[in-house]
């Protein structure tokens, strides 16, 4: 992990409070007193763009929750190759392993943008998770998600997906996700073509093939969804 992150503690029965009330509001299913619990056991850390927040095989302490910005999993080494496994966003844990785990890090984490990051004690969230049935079934529900994006990426690194089913599922996930027709991810084709597994190339040519074919339109910073049936077709051929 990059030592020349910047941390804010909180020393001050103000900051403190400030800090007890954005955990009440990012977890709304915890008790006041569940609240002021982790809040005790917590700090902001930032982050600038292509730091590493940490790496694969680190002992992991703590449990950090992205609060802004834009973070990319890699599996493998950050000497060597890596493999992106996910970009996770803002509102969402970025390790699960410190719960269910040895508490070392699966995988590594890198800051594609200034982040912010909620740095929670684990010893004192597990004890929570233990006593809140409802904040650890939301838990379980994200970590159900993220396995199922690991379980297709593997599928797609053993070329199990053809590439226009890959990017159409990526298309039509970010609009269920989004609500919207109109995909604006965030992150550059270069990060895309990763997590699809993908040269940036191909990722190119069939973005351009779905506009050919009337099914997106392209634009500079997104990509708009005209056609949801034919591409749903894609998936089902």
């Amino acid at each position: 992990m990059n030592q020349s992150a910047a941390i804010t503690r909180t020393p001050s029965s103000t900051q403190a409070r400030c800090m007890q009330d954005m955990i009440a509001q990012l977890f709304p299913e915890l008790t006041p007193q569940e609240c002021a619990r982790l809040a005790s056991a917590s700090r902001t850390v930032t982050y600038a763009k292509n730091e590493w927040i940490f790496s694969e095989g680190e002992s992991v302490g703590s449990a950090d929750w992205l609060l802004s910005g834009n973070v990319e999993l890699l599996k493998g080494s950050m000497a060597g190759k890596n493999t992106i496994l996910h970009v996770v966003r803002e509102e969402h844990f970025l390790d699960h392993c410190v719960f269910f785990g040895s508490g070392t890090a699966f995988v590594s984490a890198l800051a594609l943008t200034r982040c912010s990051v909620l740095r929670i004690d684990a010893k004192v969230l597990r004890a929570v998770l233990t006593e809140n049935a409802a904040f650890a079934l939301r838990l379980m529900k994200a970590l159900a998600i993220r396995q199922r994006m690991f379980i297709n990426k593997i599928a797609v690194s053993q070329g199990k997906i053809s590439v226009r089913r890959r990017v159409a599922g990526w298309l039509l996930h970010k609009e269920r996700v989004s609500g919207s027709t109109v995909v604006d991810d965030g992150i550059t084709r270069e990060v895309l073509a990763g997590l699809l597994g993908l040269s940036r190339e191909s990722l190119s040519r069939q973005l351009s093939t779905f506009a050919d074919d009337g099914l997106v339109r392209l634009e500079k910073r997104a990509i708009v969804i005209l056609d949801e049936k034919a591409l749903r077709r894609l998936l089902e051929d």
